[in-house]
């Protein structure tokens, strides 16, 4: 995949995010001053890290990890704390921190919330010229914004070097991957009824399939997919999904919906997260989705450097750490699937063919994508949450 793809505009994906009020009002981290949106104004404009940033990355230039560790470690100390702002939702933020923390004897603070809320957030202190952002982490889509709205500084790490291509962009890099598959209950659909093909999970299962009401980016990936492989037209792609839908339940939330395969309750899940169906194995549920169907549908979350940053050096070690072999282990050891390939037997198996979301292209389209997948859901039974 032509990594360029992914540098089209969505200014218009910000005005719909912000519109739909992406969550309520920050709870930790940093805050702006009362009353620094009336002030803006009367404010020099916002001053961006890009000049000390330059001026770091000259310093680590060709320098191995543990090199630039001790370079930078002095540059961070002196700027103080270490901002985060990030959308991991499980205990491996907290043990991430942790790692980091004790590797380089720095303090960070984690302001942990919805990739939506944190988007808001941040043009929202943007707007405020409130700097109270160093590093941010969050799902791929919410990265696409916030660079195209030019908030992100180019990023240059080593610990990038076993990414796939398509996972290393110029302003942010893929720190883990969502694999959407499907996932099914292995005591009610046996290995002779296993699906083989994204069009038999779509025909074969009326009345045992659920889908999250969430995933157009997923419908629209496979969409594409159907057309671009299979010699479909959209249209009859679509159809596929309306008659999934009619005979299918709808649950809101991959995890909720997994567990719902694993009580018994449906017997396959459309679009599960592979790590949600690991997790669930270990507490020996009767849920797989081997063989994977393929491609698997791969959504990935991103991490960067913020415009304006105020600890360039803190942001630039913590994504060395977070996308090191090291960080990558703390990810793949909660399941998560990391992006690098540093860790050979994380997440799927390393012969599974997988699908990016083109996230350009879906969210340039992201009105017509989610509309038609909301009309597609209302025809499933009673959605559960």
């Amino acid at each position: 995949m032509n990594v360029k793809r992914w540098r089209f505009g969505t200014v218009a994906v910000v005005v719909l995010l912000l519109a739909a009020g992406c969550g309520g009002s920050p709870t930790a981290g940093p805050q702006p001053e009362e009353g620094a949106s009336d002030a803006v104004e009367a404010k020099e404009p916002p001053r961006s890290a890009a000049a000390p940033l330059d001026e770091i990355y000259a310093q680590v230039d060709g320098k191995t990890l543990e090199e630039r560790r001790e370079i930078l470690i002095p540059i961070a100390e002196e700027a103080g704390q270490i901002n985060l702002y990030g959308s991991m939702n499980g205990d491996e933020g907290g043990a991430m921190l942790d790692a980091f923390e004790d590797a380089t004897g720095l303090e960070a603070a984690f302001y942990r919330a919805s990739a939506g809320t944190i988007l808001q957030r941040i043009l929202q202190e943007h707007d405020a010229d409130f700097r109270g952002l160093d590093a941010v982490f969050m799902n791929g889509t919410e990265m696409v914004v916030l660079d195209d709205e030019g908030l992100l500084l180019p990023l240059k790490t080593p610990s990038t070097d076993q990414h796939p291509e398509e996972g290393v962009l110029d302003n942010w890099a893929w720190n883990y991957i969502n694999a959407m598959v499907p996932v099914w209950n292995t005591e009610q659909i046996t290995a002779d009824r296993a699906p083989t093909s994204w069009e038999e999970v779509l025909t074969d299962y009326d009345g045992e399939l659920v889908m999250e009401i969430g995933d157009f980016d997923w419908f629209a990936t496979l969409v594409k997919w159907f057309q671009e492989e299979q010699g479909m037209s959209e249209e009859e792609a679509v159809e596929l999904f309306r008659t999934a839908a009619a005979g299918a339940s709808s649950a809101d939330g991959h995890t909720l919906m997994t567990e719902l395969v694993a009580a018994g309750e449906f017997g396959i899940a459309a679009s599960a997260y592979d790590q949600n169906a690991r997790q669930l194995r270990l507490e020996d549920a009767p849920v797989t989705y081997d063989p994977v169907v393929e491609p698997a549908i791969v959504r990935p979350n991103g991490i960067g450097i913020y415009s304006e940053a105020q600890n360039p050096a803190g942001a630039l070690l913590w994504i060395d750490f977070m996308l090191s072999k090291e960080g990558q282990q703390i990810l793949d050891d909660y399941e998560r699937t990391p992006a690098s390939r540093a860790i050979p037997e994380a997440g799927l198996p390393a012969d599974v063919e997988i699908l990016p979301v083109p996230l350009q292209e879906v969210f340039a389209e992201r009105d017509k994508w989610s509309s038609l997948y909301e009309e597609i859901i209302q025809q499933t039974g009673p959605t559960r949450s």
